[in-house]
């Protein structure tokens, strides 16, 4: 009896541990870390634009034997090249002006200006122009794939069974830099970005009794990267490819690494450790002292010298007196 109880039991805290999850909120931080851990511009940061950055896969989202009117990847793609552009290099890569919202940014400004203007007259104080870019990034999500690869691997043993099945799927996007004043396309760039899918489980089927009693138990996990994550790793990681091909075209360069080059002396310096030391820590008064002493020493040899020079003429007026 105690034995149908635990089992019960143990049925109930596997199905109860299994279902319960806790919901937390969380900032969403950088994918891929080259994006701020690339060298700063040399110069000012450079000024672009964002037009679109849109889905063109057509693909709804997969299911197990069918596929939701949802759509695979998300539909705001551009929102995440933008925030791609200003964390370049911690901010110091790329101004990114207002273009997918452009006619909302004009109507605000015309309402600024009329506004001003029955406040102030002809005195009404003008806004400044806004910024144009000489160069805009365009591109979009252009395919996704799914299960391009699944498997898994799985054993039972006396009614004892343990599996992990996976699935792979990839998606892939296309960034470009159009110059503005030549309509050239600059650099084009594909990243693409594997999205795995994993699942663990496991299953006890037992008899007791003489069959006169079934005990199933089940437990699984499944873990599947979300694919929106995915896809803002992928333009990430286009960001730093399109900032090292502009490099590589010399269309920009890195700030180099100022190095320090120790002075190099064109005599040997015989000064003693100790001696170094003493000098140091001498303040100015007594660096003064030190030079009148010198001074001072100076003076007294030459006094000397003059007086020595006087006996010698004084011992040869001598001599000659005395022949």
């Amino acid at each position: 009896m105690f034995k149908y109880l635990a089992i019960i039991l143990l049925s109930t805290l596997l199905v109860g541990c299994s279902t319960t999850k806790t919901f937390d909120i969380k900032t969403q931080k950088v994918a891929y870390k080259d994006l701020t851990n690339v060298k700063a511009p040399d110069g000012e940061p450079i000024i672009i634009a964002v037009y679109d950055f849109v889905d063109m896969t057509g693909q709804k989202k997969p299911g197990g034997n069918f596929a939701s009117m949802s759509s695979a990847v998300t539909q705001g793609s551009y929102q995440l090249l933008i925030k791609a552009l200003q964390d370049a290099g911690d901010g110091k890569w790329f101004r990114v002006v207002e273009r997918s919202s452009l006619a909302s940014l004009l109507q605000e400004r015309k309402l600024i200006r009329t506004t001003r203007q029955m406040a102030s007259g002809e005195n009404a104080e003008p806004l400044p122009a806004l910024l144009f870019a000489g160069a805009y990034i365009t591109g979009g999500v252009v395919g996704y794939d799914s299960d391009i690869k699944s498997g898994g691997a799985g054993a039972r043993v006396l009614g004892i069974q343990a599996n992990k099945q996976y699935r792979e799927d990839i998606v892939t996007i296309i960034l470009r830099l159009v110059n503005v004043q030549t309509g050239e396309v600059v650099i084009s760039t594909t990243v693409e970005k594997t999205i795995v899918s994993t699942s663990t489980g496991g299953d006890v089927f037992k008899y007791f009794d003489a069959d006169t009693m079934l005990v199933e138990i089940e437990a699984g996990y499944a873990k599947n990267e979300p694919v929106t994550f995915a896809v803002r790793k992928a333009i990430e990681k286009g960001v730093v490819d399109l900032i090292h091909l502009g490099a590589d075209k010399e269309l920009w360069k890195f700030s180099a690494d100022v190095v320090e080059v120790p002075e190099i002396k064109d005599y040997v310096d015989i000064t003693t450790e100790n001696e170094e030391t003493s000098i140091e820590v001498l303040t100015e008064t007594e660096k003064d002292l030190v030079q009148e002493n010198d001074n001072k020493e100076w003076n007294d040899l030459e006094t000397e010298e003059v007086k020595d020079e006087n006996n010698d003429e004084t011992i040869d007026t001598s001599n000659v007196h005395t022949n």
